[in-house]
């Protein structure tokens, strides 16, 4: 899903990195912003597991107090219409900044 979601971002023109590696994770995608970075993380079914949850919370938790803006996105089925919600949310997210 992020990929298409990435391509969907290329296509619009918006800058982002993909896969990037921060010291304690991968985000999805990586907005390189003024005020703070933004980190997505596009979650598939793996992501709702309890264990993996409480997981991923935990490493978000982290991120956030070292400055990042963290924006998650959840999915349990792909389609056209779930990655143009996806998109949206961060579209939506970028303009808060």
């Amino acid at each position: 899903m992020e990929e298409e979601i990435a391509i969907k971002l290329q296509e619009d023109g918006i800058h982002y990195q993909i896969q990037v590696e921060i010291p304690v994770t991968t985000a999805d995608l990586y907005f390189s912003l003024e005020a703070r970075p933004l980190l997505v993380f596009v979650d598939g079914r793996v992501h709702l597991g309890k264990s993996q949850s409480l997981k991923d919370e935990e490493l978000r938790s982290l991120l956030r107090k070292r400055g990042y803006r963290i924006l998650e996105l959840s999915y349990d089925s792909s389609s056209d219409a779930k990655r143009d919600q996806l998109y949206e949310k961060i579209l939506d997210d970028l303009g808060k900044e």
